[in-house]
């Protein structure tokens, strides 16, 4: 027989047991007895025991009949030192299950002489009033949802990602769950609390670490001192895509200069949502990106993931850099907020991917022939004109990037008398799948009465594997101009 308590219970009467699988209030008990006022009842060896309010006996048969699980109690007093840590965790904006760690509740424990340590974490339970099915008013738990401990080696770190733990304890929906970690000795280790479904309210927790060996908990260090947080949007303007879009230019970017080398985080998160999303730093002196090769990719975050994306550099020198956060789609709108961790103050703005007033001039889409590794085109324009280019390789029958590798320049006239003004990637060819650029490039209206102003485009290597790649080009101006169709030498 098992002697249980209903906690939620406010009646004033006392319930007994008989067996059977029902249960009887204690004034219905054929035996009962009163001493001093208070209400008895017999126990099954006879004996008098004062049942308190809202508990009756029950045979273990029908305990694992009426109840899922069994917790036992142990004896904390058998550890020589505990460590507690009290915290509250705001889940009011957290994003669910499409959430980072960085916002999780983290910690770290030392012990200088390691062995066994015990890890309980204790949600305290929120209660309010309920009414039952007799009508009655009863305080019940109004908490749901599941929580864990996750445990890493990191040296105490701050962890975003939530791969890799060395260790975890599974989620559970009761107020409790415990973890048994092997310290290795002089060892810091990063303990992050999860959740899984919790309201989205303020929740307050206990961790509690017990050991045969002193030990400490305190908070885990941030590596970064220094931390900017800006927030975006994809909207039908911005939502430009992954890389193999032609839109993914249009992306929200934003640049970051840094005073000195530093190490570099970036933290991807949306609002809300499910989006895969991606972060990247680019070698482009803060500017606008219209275009990248692949050297100019200081890092990324690999994969897109689901409602967040993390990507750290180390030792990042001094610069200017370019931060470009996308969507796997095209199409695809969301709010999100980017957390900028670097060792030192920086600057971080918002860049506008198109400038204002700018003009767009498309040209044709230009194909190379088998024999044809050269195509140009002419630019007119009525005045003092500044200009950049663009040129991405794509798939004619899909529209996705192609590989093929181009080069693009800016040349005044044709022929053994030619200038160059301006070209690509210092001379070399680069992978069309990520464009080629030229940038901000000023002309005369005189140059193109001359000789005339020429767009020319080069190609590289063996056409058979790319002969439906097309290569299209754009022209951004800050005042109007007039483009050509693509010539080649016959």
């Amino acid at each position: 027989m098992l002697l249980v308590k209903n906690p939620w219970s406010e009646s004033g009467g006392r319930i007994a047991y008989t067996g059977g699988g029902e249960v009887h209030n204690a004034s219905d008990r054929t035996r009962q007895d009163t001493i001093f006022g208070i209400t008895l009842s017999t126990d099954i060896d006879g004996k008098l025991q004062d049942i308190e309010p809202g508990t009756f006996w029950m045979n273990i048969h029908d305990v694992f009949q009426h109840f899922e699980s069994l917790y036992l109690n142990w004896n904390p007093g058998l550890f020589s030192y505990k460590e507690d840590i009290h915290f509250s965790w705001d889940l009011i904006r957290r994003n669910g299950q499409w959430a980072s760690l960085g916002n999780n509740p983290q910690y770290q424990i030392y012990s200088e002489a390691g062995g066994t340590v015990w890890l309980v974490l204790s949600r305290h339970l929120k209660s309010s009033n309920r009414t039952s099915q007799e009508g009655s008013t009863m305080m019940g738990a109004v908490d749901t949802g599941f929580i864990s401990i996750y445990l890493y080696h990191v040296k105490g770190d701050k962890i975003y990602l939530a791969e890799g733990p060395c260790t975890r304890s599974p989620y559970v929906d009761s107020p409790n769950t415990l973890l048994k970690v092997d310290l290795p000795k002089n060892a810091r280790c990063t303990v992050v609390i999860s959740e899984q479904e919790l309201d989205r309210s303020s929740h307050n927790f206990t961790l509690s670490a017990f050991s045969l060996q002193p030990l400490r908990i305190s908070e885990a260090d941030d590596r970064y001192s220094n931390r900017t947080v800006r927030s975006g949007e994809w909207n039908s303007a911005t939502a430009g895509g992954n890389a193999s879009s032609p839109s993914h230019f249009q992306n929200p970017q934003f640049s970051i200069e840094l005073p000195r080398r530093s190490d570099v985080s970036l933290l991807l998160e949306l609002d809300s949502g499910e989006l895969p999303i991606h972060v990247k730093l680019i070698r482009a002196d803060g500017k606008p990106v219209r275009f990248v090769n692949t050297r100019d990719i200081v890092g990324d975050s690999g994969e897109y993931r689901k409602g967040h994306a993390f990507a750290e550099m180390r030792n990042v020198p001094a610069g200017r850099y370019t931060i470009i956060c996308s969507t796997f789609e095209q199409g695809q709108l969301g709010k999100f907020t980017i957390h900028i961790g670097t060792m030192l103050d920086c600057i971080v703005e918002r860049l506008s991917t198109r400038p204002a007033g700018c003009f767009v001039s498309q040209l044709p889409t230009a194909f190379f022939g088998a024999q044809i590794d050269r195509l140009w085109a002419w630019v007119k324009c009525p005045r003092l004109t500044r200009l950049s280019v663009v040129a991405q390789s794509r798939e004619a029958t899909s529209s996705q990037p192609s590989d093929l590798p181009l080069k693009v320049s800016l040349e005044l006239g044709q022929g053994s008398m030619k200038r160059i003004l301006a070209i690509s990637g210092n001379d070399e060819f680069c992978n069309g799948y990520y464009g080629v650029q030229l940038n901000d490039i000023d002309i005369q209206p005189y140059m193109a009465a001359q000789a005339g102003i020429w767009i020319v485009l080069e190609r590289a290597g063996p056409l058979e594997s790319q002969s439906h790649a097309g290569v299209y080009v754009e022209v951004y101006s800050d005042t109007a101009i007039e483009v050509g169709s693509w010539y080649h030498s016959s």
